[in-house]
């Protein structure tokens, strides 16, 4: 007696196959939303950085005489500037006292606040710099 042998897939294969390869498309259009994400939250560490920056070459621009118009542990505010996506980027300048002895000096420090969202979760993020501004006095004859 002969058997006949079965040609092509049957639909139980069809369908294994077909959930494998679904699989494999959720897998990396997640991997696409989470890249996208990151470089999102890359490009807003980024922009918070230069704000900070941009700070600083404005406070460093000043001369020292500017900083003893303002009381020792001021706060100024630097303004909010906002991004091409809507973030915003808050900027705040403390002045401190720094000085010993007979060298008047300040230590001037710029912060850049930001919000950023981790998936479900927004995270506060802060860029900090420092500088030491002092005026040394005379020397005399």
């Amino acid at each position: 007696m002969r058997t006949r042998r079965a040609r092509g897939t049957t639909l139980l294969e069809t369908m294994m196959a077909g959930a494998v390869l679904m699989l494999g498309l959720v897998g990396v259009v997640q991997l696409i939303i989470s890249s996208m994400n990151q470089f999102g939250n890359s490009t807003a560490r980024m922009t918070g950085q230069v704000a900070n920056a941009d700070a600083m070459a404005d406070v460093l621009s000043m001369p020292f005489q500017a900083y003893s118009t303002f009381p020792l542990g001021s706060v100024i505010d630097g303004g909010v500037t906002t991004d091409a996506s809507g973030r915003q980027y808050a900027r705040t300048i403390t002045i401190a006292a720094a000085g010993d002895g007979g060298v008047a000096a300040r230590l001037v420090t710029v912060e850049t606040r930001w919000r950023e969202n981790l998936g479900p979760a927004t995270v506060n993020r802060v860029a900090r710099s420092s500088i030491f501004i002092s005026e040394l006095p005379d020397a005399g004859p």
